[in-house]
């Protein structure tokens, strides 16, 4: 049971931090309950808006799909994997098929004074990551593709999230 929460959130926040342009996450932003759920604090940067760390892009891979993660999941060949896949996918249309109503409730909150969120093209970055202009078949054809990127990229999450343990660990 703890593995399939785990799946099922995982794919849940991998599709919200793609499609919100959720950055800064690291290992002491993303948790796991004691029951398997997995979830994200710390909002502070969204809508593609990222961190650099000595001039460098903190984060390359579209969103956190770590090694461990896929590992939960019975990796990439079993278990749950497939179904995390279609899972994203399923949530990526969903999502699709809601963009106006998604766009128009960011586009109220400009005005609350969120540093990231000030005009209309703050949202932009939402509409290009639903890919509206793509029909649903090519919508998800390229959300398994931004999994693959994601599977392929791992190394750079892995290597960010090293430098901010040691970045931490420096500091009392």
């Amino acid at each position: 049971m703890a593995v399939k929460k785990f799946t099922h959130s995982c794919a849940g926040y991998s599709v919200a931090t793609y499609v919100l342009g959720i950055g800064d996450r690291h290992n002491d932003n993303i948790m796991v309950t004691t029951s398997g759920n997995l979830f994200h604090i710390d909002f502070g940067h969204f809508l593609g808006n990222i961190k650099y760390y000595m001039g460098f892009k903190r984060e390359w891979a579209p969103f956190v799909l770590t090694p461990d993660f896929v590992y939960v999941m019975g990796g990439e060949e079993g278990g749950m994997f497939e179904t995390y896949k279609n899972l994203c996918c399923r949530a990526f249309l969903t999502l699709r098929r809601n963009a106006d109503l998604i766009i128009n409730l960011f586009s109220l909150m400009r005005s609350t004074g969120i540093p990231e969120l000030t005009c209309v093209e703050d949202t932009d970055y939402i509409r290009n990551a639903l890919v509206l202009d793509k029909t649903e078949q090519e919508a998800e054809q390229l959300f398994r593709k931004v999994i693959r990127k994601c599977l392929d990229l791992k190394w750079t999450v892995q290597m960010m999230w090293k430098i901010h343990l040691l970045r931490k660990k420096g500091t009392p």
